[in-house]
């Protein structure tokens, strides 16, 4: 086999089956981070060789200028926002780590724009990640809860739960009599979400619920009431876990604090020592060495702890990446929402499922970001560029109408 061969061998695969394995990377990171960095590094470089070679790749991309000009705007204040870093070094890698992870939305749209039915098999891969994820949560969880001792909040992995539900919702409700299964699914995640004591999650599957029932599911407002029931009795049940640290209802700064495990003193402590830059904040990933700012005081018996990142993608953003970090991160996902809004008129029925789930899914991690993840996890660098390009690629109403004459033509 020559070389030309292998390459369009290397080519075909990934556009045939490979393109599809970020839906399945929240499985890998229940196996390690080892295996998380293994398989995502292959994806990448399977990718950047494949994509090169793919053709109509250029037409994919400029259908999408619009964009890929507010990401790069992104990635070049951020760039330049390591001029401010004391460790160069460590911010440079970051940013490069946050490229790779990234540049996932740009081959999943060169991907999906291949063939019509892409995007309908990467519903399915998510929706098959989504189920293989919970299958495996629950198949560990009685190793855990066996285990000497049970630390739900560091054993559990419940944060990738909220934002892959609406793709299980999707091809659940798709069925016949699916929407039987659907009461089943969301409380096996509900289930999880609360023995993992993640609030962060919690809320964010509320939020996920919330967007997916008022795009997809229309419920009736008896529907309603049965969720609002299932919610406060999930807050009867884990309230200890919850709302641990908050003995009385008082809205004074050490009850927020204490029931923020701490946030709250992080958030003050970064608002009343800003950067000393304020347009290019401290440095893309520099965040770590304000250990003044991310020193969180004794609320446990354990003393001192330092967190690693501000626990909000906005402050976190802003600390590191200053006013024009933020903005320009905020520009690019208006640009997605405004395309969103712009093309939802005129999507059939499977185009508004898959917009819809994309939708609940970035609303979950928007959510979650705001209390857990920093901008620069994976949740944000990785899988919501993946639910982006879901949303790029949804037909606006021209391309809808030429697909019909299309059609017809054909017909």
């Amino acid at each position: 086999m020559d070389s030309k061969s292998a390459f369009e061998l290397v080519r075909s695969n990934f556009f045939r089956w490979g393109w599809l394995t970020p839906a399945f990377l929240p499985l890998a990171s229940v196996a390690g981070r080892g295996t998380f960095n293994i398989v995502s590094g292959v994806y990448f470089l399977w990718a950047l060789v494949s994509v090169s070679l793919a053709p109509g790749k250029r037409s994919a991309i400029w259908q999408q200028r619009w964009f890929l000009a507010s990401y790069g705007l992104m990635l070049l204040v951020w760039s330049l926002s390591l001029t401010q870093s004391s460790d160069l070094q460590t911010s440079g890698y970051h940013l490069l780590r946050y490229l790779q992870f990234s540049l996932t939305g740009l081959f999943t749209l060169v991907a999906l724009q291949q063939t019509p039915f892409q995007l309908s098999r990467l519903m399915r891969a998510m929706a098959w990640g989504s189920l293989l994820l919970i299958l495996v949560l629950y198949l560990q969880l009685p190793y855990f809860l066996l285990a000497v001792e049970f630390i739900p909040t560091q054993q559990l992995h419940e944060d990738n739960l909220p934002w892959l539900l609406p793709f299980l919702l999707v091809a659940i409700s798709s069925r016949a009599r699916g929407r039987w299964l659907l009461p089943c699914a969301i409380v096996a995640f509900a289930v999880y979400i609360g023995l993992s004591q993640g609030r962060a999650a919690l809320l964010a599957m509320m939020a996920t619920l919330a967007v997916f029932s008022i795009l997809e599911l229309h419920l009736r407002k008896q529907h309603w009431l049965v969720i609002g029931m299932a919610v406060l009795a999930l807050g009867i049940i884990f309230g200890q876990r919850f709302f641990r640290g908050v003995s009385n209802i008082t809205f004074d700064f050490a009850t927020m604090d204490r029931f923020t495990s701490g946030r709250a003193t992080i958030w003050w402590q970064a608002l009343n020592s800003p950067p000393e830059n304020p347009w290019l904040g401290v440095g893309f990933g520099n965040l770590a060495s304000r250990v003044d700012i991310l020193r969180i005081g004794d609320l446990a018996g354990i003393g001192e702890v330092t967190v690693k990142h501000l626990h909000n993608f906005v402050l976190d953003a802003w600390f590191e990446t200053g006013i024009l970090g933020l903005s320009t991160f905020l520009v690019m996902l208006g640009v997605v929402f405004a395309r969103v809004h712009r093309t939802w008129p005129g999507l059939d029925q499977e185009h508004r499922r898959s917009a819809a789930a994309a939708v609940a899914g970035v609303a979950a991690l928007l959510t979650a970001g705001l209390l857990s993840f920093s901008y620069t996890s994976k949740q944000f660098a990785l899988y919501l560029y993946l639910l982006i390009a879901v949303l790029l690629v949804l037909p606006t109403n021209a391309e809808a109408a030429g697909g019909l004459r299309r059609n017809h033509k054909e017909g």
